[in-house]
């Protein structure tokens, strides 16, 4: 995961027109769904969702007419996508089709009703992260990790087999990875495949280093080569736009100072 920038972002400026035209009443549901955020998040009657909580001042859709609130969101997903390079903002997985994305609430529409149209409360998701999120929030008054702020990408550890973990037991990034199924396996067989391309790459950088000792007056031209591979290796691995950038950068600097302790990757740049 790492930080998005929401400056780029750019909502209709119609949105709040659309936003309380989805309501048959706006002022009733803001003041039942006001109310319903009163509730302390563990209430019962807040865990049981809002629509349980005050159907009647939602929409109804589709021929049995059912309550529930009208997905809008959809309309927003070139503008989220902007901001998470067309990545799922979760787990960094290219989205290559619009149909395939999600508008994803990070405070689930079921608990807090007051920001389904929060444009500040939209990430754009895959499929696999909006289905295993859903409508799960922690228990106690916790959150996940916000794709939004801070340095998420310091709070996560990612693997050469593909796994993630919290840098720090307990917390956020710990609900994050299990509530979203970071770990799940189609998901940590494509980032150990890409992990293992970027390593073989840089194999490859070390294997230049000895052979420019072995070649003597040569030397020189090969090491150059070599600053530059390291150069377009960590410039690729850096690219927001690249799937799993963050597990991919975070593994080839832990196995670069692996190999080379005396040799910081800064020293290229």
């Amino acid at each position: 995961m790492r930080r998005l920038d929401r400056g780029g972002v750019k909502i209709p400026p119609t949105w709040q027109v659309s936003a309380r035209k989805a309501f048959p009443d706006y002022d009733s549901f803001a003041a039942k769904a006001a109310a319903f955020e009163a509730l302390g998040i563990d209430d019962p009657v807040r865990r049981a969702g809002f629509k349980s909580y005050a159907a009647e001042v939602l929409p109804r859709k589709g021929k049995k007419g059912v309550c529930d609130f009208k997905a809008i969101w959809g309309r927003l997903k070139r503008a989220l996508a902007v901001m998470s390079h067309q990545k799922c903002a979760y787990c960094e997985w290219s989205i290559n089709a619009e149909r395939s994305a999600a508008v994803e609430h990070f405070k689930p529409k079921s608990l807090f009703p007051l920001l389904v149209y929060d444009c500040g409360n939209y990430f754009l998701c895959c499929a696999g992260c909006n289905g295993a999120k859903s409508d799960k929030w922690p228990l106690g008054g916790g959150s996940y990790v916000r794709p939004d702020e801070g340095d998420p990408s310091s709070l996560f550890r990612f693997h050469e087999n593909g796994r993630m973990e919290a840098a720090l037991p307990g917390g956020a990034a710990e609900e994050t990875i299990r509530d979203l199924d970071l770990n799940r396996d189609w998901l940590c067989e494509q980032r150990k495949r890409a992990i293992t391309y970027s390593l073989n790459e840089l194999h490859t950088i070390s294997r230049l280093g000895e052979l420019a000792v072995r070649l003597g007056k040569e030397a020189n031209q090969i090491q150059q080569l070599q600053a530059e591979m390291v150069r377009d290796a960590s410039a690729r691995l850096r690219d927001p736009n690249l799937a799993y950038s963050t597990a991919l950068t975070q593994c080839f600097e832990r196995a670069w100072v692996e190999k080379f302790p005396d040799r910081p990757l800064r020293e290229f740049f």
